[in-house]
């Protein structure tokens, strides 16, 4: 499997946590009875579980322009250096995200969904000149 297909899962194992902790914030603040029962009543959430959700959100966004460009790339060959550090970079990018992010840490948090931004462009880019030829 090449890295970028490894960048794929390890991008999944991510999410999954991210879904696993915002899960468990549940009981712990609304309630067990609540969080098993069919939450017709909404319960205000509290400041993590809002950065949780949003953290969530924002990884599967990413998610949703870097998988795909990962699999061409993959599917098609077109592996190169630059779409493997691209791949590196985004994973970078997103495992110091989620938990900058989770802490509340303002600007150096910017700077590391930027640095999986370029992680995506660079990927990106080899596969749009590999489709025009």
């Amino acid at each position: 499997m090449g890295f970028e297909l490894q960048a794929v899962v390890w991008t999944t194992v991510i999410l999954v946590a991210l879904i696993g902790f915002q899960g468990a914030l549940v009981p712990v603040n609304q309630g067990f009875a609540w969080g098993l029962g069919s939450r017709d009543a909404a319960r205000e959430k509290t400041a993590l579980q809002a950065r949780t959700a949003r953290t969530v959100a924002n990884h599967i966004e990413g998610m949703l322009v870097f998988v795909p460009l990962a699999l061409v790339a993959a599917m098609t060959d077109i592996s190169s250096t630059l779409t493997i550090w691209g791949a590196g970079l985004y994973l970078l990018g997103r495992v110091l995200f989620a938990p900058l992010y989770l802490l509340g840490v303002p600007y150096l948090r910017s700077l590391v969904w930027g640095v999986s931004l370029i992680g995506i462009l660079m990927i990106g880019y080899e596969t749009v000149r590999a489709a025009i030829g």
